[in-house]
């Protein structure tokens, strides 16, 4: 892809970035904005609504404060397995050594370890492999003494409080919204959450249990379906057709599947995504090694780099920007590794073979087309009420900025996990199809994208103007 050396380059993956006890003060969450960050993920699993409420006003204010559109994605904690609480600093479990392993919420400590899932340790039999903290420690079970079992750490670590616990071969609760994610849901409906992840998911109906409860609240959130256990991987398109985003959950998917296993899954599910032209996340270690040093290691700098020409529309920083020693460096990093790597890249296109099916898809595939085959095209410029004209244009993956203009500022904030998308929200639209067009080009010009003199493709819905959810029209001009 050729860099245009007039313009700043506009990076297309969008970041996502966990927030945590070392980003949530105002003065950083404002440099990992400028360090690129376009969307924040809050963890419900780790605070109540009312820790929530001022993290979240912290994040709305940051946003403000740099002046660009920016989601917030709060995952729901629904029901997985933890580690009790750590009173005290992280300690190491040395391999060789034996712990036990017991049921319950007691503060852990090198010789016990409770597991908040009761009905998990009972299932508990001498030869499992008990994995925490994704997969980085790993402890066999020996014995069992009554409700207590006795287990050698085959894979040592330092382990903190409140981890993640999995158990290859060994099924989970069955997805049931418990009354705490149903507080969540509400809290997000509440504050205008833009995105939800919806945890743990094995089938379509999942996903609609929760999006029946959003719009049971009246709320307009958009779902992302986090790919997490096998049952997922099997049901990965029907899931697909439900959901407003795909997130692969790399951490827990990676220890129910083989390690060489998650590499081919994670291509299978971008490519399922991009068909259905909705946003896939990478999620989990993509720059582990900078939660404790400031530069990544160069198998991190490379597994940036694939998620990327694989296709996926966002990559997500989690221990890194949310408990990291380097937050910002964290950002900064992965926002160079993913411009340099798109500046070496053709421009991708949709799966081979794959006509559109209607006329929105088809007035997209025209627009990036069209851009593709005379230079003189500088940007496509989407005009949206909803969001859903940018998103087909962005499923086309043009090799020109996508600048996204709504009258809507939940809208753009939504759109700003779009790969491509530069979203601009105007206090209202113009009445008239040529106010509009001449409106779209001016904000157009005011990004920097585009300037005054160069050729735009603008795409929209004017015959079913200003109802939402169309695209008919395809406008080429000079601004």
């Amino acid at each position: 892809m050729e860099e245009r050396k007039d313009v700043p380059w506009r990076r297309r993956a969008k970041i996502v970035a966990t927030v945590g006890p070392a980003s949530w003060d105002e003065a950083t969450l404002r440099e990992l904005l400028e360090a690129g960050v376009d969307v924040w993920r809050v963890n419900a699993a780790h605070n109540t609504p009312e820790e929530r409420r001022p993290i979240v006003g912290r994040l709305r204010a940051a946003a403000a404060a740099v002046g660009r559109p920016t989601a917030i994605l709060q995952d729901l904690a629904s029901w997985k397995p933890r580690t009790g609480p750590l009173q005290g600093e992280p300690f190491r479990l040395v391999r060789g050594t034996r712990v036990r392993l017991v049921p319950g919420n007691e503060p852990i400590t090198p010789e016990r370890i409770s597991i908040d899932d009761a009905e998990l340790v009972a299932q508990l039999q001498p030869g499992h492999r008990v994995l925490v903290s994704d997969g980085l420690i790993e402890l066999l079970v020996e014995a069992r003494e009554g409700s207590e079992l006795i287990a050698r750490v085959s894979r040592g670590g330092e382990l903190r409080g409140r981890q993640g616990v999995a158990v290859p071969g060994v099924l989970g609760r069955p997805f049931r919204l418990s009354e705490r994610d149903r507080a969540d849901i509400a809290f997000a409906v509440e504050h205008e959450l833009e995105y939800i992840g919806v945890s743990f998911v094995t089938k379509p109906d999942d996903v609609l249990s929760v999006r029946r409860l959003v719009q049971e609240f009246g709320g307009r959130a958009r779902l992302v379906a986090k790919i997490e256990r096998p049952e997922a991987l099997g049901a990965i398109r029907e899931i697909v057709r439900v959901s407003d985003a795909i997130m692969v959950a790399r951490g827990d998917l990676g220890v129910q599947l083989a390690p060489e296993e998650v590499p081919i899954a994670q291509k299978r599910i971008i490519q399922v995504a991009r068909a259905a032209g909705i946003p896939c996340i990478i999620a989990t270690q993509m720059l582990e090694s900078m939660t404790t040093q400031p530069i990544p290691t160069r198998a991190e700098v490379s597994d940036v780099a694939n998620a990327v020409l694989e296709g996926a529309d966002a990559l997500m920083l989690s221990a890194e920007t949310a408990t990291g020693q380097y937050p910002v460096e964290a950002v900064a990093m992965m926002h160079r590794i993913v411009v340099a790597t798109e500046q070496h890249l053709a421009p991708l296109s949709v799966p081979e073979g794959e006509e559109p099916s209607t006329i929105a898809a088809a007035i997209a595939r025209t627009a990036t087309d069209l851009a593709r085959r005379w230079s003189a095209v500088r940007a496509i410029v989407a005009i949206t009420r909803s969001g859903f004209t940018a998103r087909e244009v962005a499923r086309e993956r043009p090799g020109v900025p996508i600048v996204a203009v709504t009258c809507d500022p939940f809208v753009a904030r939504q759109l700003s996990l779009v790969w491509g998308v530069a979203p601009l929200a105007l206090p209202a639209f113009a009445e008239t199809s040529e106010e509009l067009i001449e409106q779209a080009a001016r904000a157009a010009c005011g990004t920097g994208l585009v300037r005054s003199g160069e050729h735009a493709v603008f795409v929209a819905s004017l015959r079913y103007f200003p109802e939402p959810g169309h695209a008919d029209t395809l406008h080429l001009r000079q601004l």
